[in-house]
């Protein structure tokens, strides 16, 4: 039986399908399907909305991907019913990247109470979960951004902190982009490391081993960057999930400081 009742913070950023199902009608809770709009039309979570991940993301100084500005986030965001008091879980079919680049927008946004579905659609899918085709009716609401600086890194933070001791560049692209050219100093660390075949997350212990086999340690802080923020976001909320306190995403990654004509190291 689903609970109707309002949800408290969620509590995790990863949740269970098993969680999800008994909590499909939940008053405050907004499922959000981050997949392509035609895979939403076929099929998709009970009471799911549907978030094209590019309505979140614009051109900026010439870099493409780059979140949008404040006013245009409440005004997508409201539109899905989400306010401050909504418990917002996000789900995909590709591998965890869309739905936790949107998390991480929400959260550089000001809203914290939000959760990925371990294993995405997939999972679900595979469980054999109730789905439907039907589409929600969604009464606007007003959301309210504040800025959590504390989650994102521009051009000019990154450059001022090259070399700090207790900062951790981490570039989660594959070997072979970090070979061609990354920021100086940064550590290799690939985001596919961080899931498994399933698209779950892998155990908290073989993340914890795998990132200090890297040099990732939590006592420093931790910036993720990838080609343009998607991947990076992936890693941003796996540290997140760990329990590694000071972490950001540098949004405009390597398509921007390639760009911009800065130091750069090659393997």
């Amino acid at each position: 039986m689903s609970q109707t009742s309002p949800l408290s913070v969620v509590g995790s950023l990863l949740i269970e399908s098993e969680w999800l199902v008994a909590h499909l009608d939940a008053e405050n809770l907004r499922i959000v399907d981050v997949r392509l709009a035609e895979s939403y039309v076929d099929g998709h979570i009970p009471n799911a909305v549907h978030l094209d991940l590019n309505a979140l993301r614009a051109e900026r100084d010439g870099i493409e991907g780059m979140l949008i500005t404040p006013e245009s986030f409440s005004r997508i965001v409201g539109q899905m019913g989400i306010d401050a008091d909504t418990t917002v879980v996000l789900y995909d079919d590709h591998h965890g990247m869309p739905a936790a680049r949107a998390a991480w927008s929400l959260l550089r946004y000001g809203h914290a109470n939000l959760a990925l579905l371990d294993g995405g659609w997939d999972a679900w899918e595979n469980g054999a979960f109730p789905t439907t085709q039907d589409v929600p009716f969604i009464a606007p609401h007003r959301f309210g951004v504040v800025q959590a600086e504390l989650y994102g890194a521009d051009f000019l933070w990154v450059r001022a902190h090259l070399n700090h001791p207790q900062v951790t560049l981490l570039d989660v692209r594959s070997s072979a982009e970090y070979d061609k050219g990354h920021l100086p100093g940064a550590l290799l660390w690939d985001w596919q490391n961080g899931a498994d075949e399933s698209s779950t997350f892998r155990s908290v212990s073989e993340l914890r081993a795998s990132l200090s086999a890297a040099g990732v340690t939590p006592d420093h802080e931790i910036v993720t960057y990838c080609q343009s923020g998607v991947r990076a976001s992936h890693t941003f909320l796996l540290l997140k999930h760990l329990g590694f306190e000071r972490v950001r995403m540098y949004d405009g990654s390597w398509a921007e400081w390639s760009s911009r004509g800065s130091e750069v190291e090659r393997s």
